[in-house]
């Protein structure tokens, strides 16, 4: 005989927290939190659950399909049994394959004066047009390595605003001077 499911018996209030809470997408860490439970069972439990979706390298259930398998397993005349079956079906999570680019080495000595146009660099901002996943990624390759390789022009780019200019003409002054003296008034 195996052993019981210590969160069995507390089906319902997992339910209603899982239908109450703000999550829509629930990761490994989640489910472990709402079920109390350790890595290697939350990640049995999102198995079971199903329709995991791969997201960076992490895995993620919607709320509706975690919603669904509770209730399964609630209406369930036999929760263990239900639940080993549930287990027994489950498909592997999905596998993502990584986006991988390396730099040639031509380009490993690149500043940011030899960008391509399809990056823009400006005071705050940083525009990058792609027409695939892996042209992105291989622009952005590129850039961190003109940033380590020219860190000058990176800090007068995205380095703090030049100070405002001073104002050098006397009339200007006798002027703020003058809104300045009204508004103490």
């Amino acid at each position: 005989m195996s052993r019981p499911v210590k969160w069995s018996r507390d089906l319902h209030p997992i339910r209603e927290r899982a239908r109450h809470a703000a999550t829509e997408t629930w990761s490994r860490v989640d489910i472990e939190r709402l079920f109390g439970v350790g890595r290697a069972t939350a990640q049995s439990l999102m198995k079971a659950i199903g329709e995991i979706q791969p997201v960076g390298g992490a895995h993620f259930v919607e709320r509706a399909t975690l919603l669904s398998f509770l209730d399964a397993l609630i209406e369930a005349p036999d929760f263990d049994e239900a639940f080993r079956a549930r287990t027994r079906e489950a498909e592997a999570p999905p596998q993502t394959k990584p986006l991988r680019v390396s730099l040639p080495s031509d380009l490993r000595s690149v500043t940011l004066l030899d960008l391509p146009s399809n990056i823009l660099l400006s005071f705050g901002k940083l525009e990058i047009q792609a027409e695939s996943a892996v042209a992105m990624l291989e622009s952005l390759a590129l850039l961190a390595q003109a940033m380590q390789n020219d860190p000058e022009r990176i800090h007068a780019i995205f380095g703090p605003p030049p100070p405002p200019s001073v104002i050098e003409d006397d009339d200007l002054k006798q002027l703020f001077a003058s809104l300045r003296a009204r508004e103490v008034r």
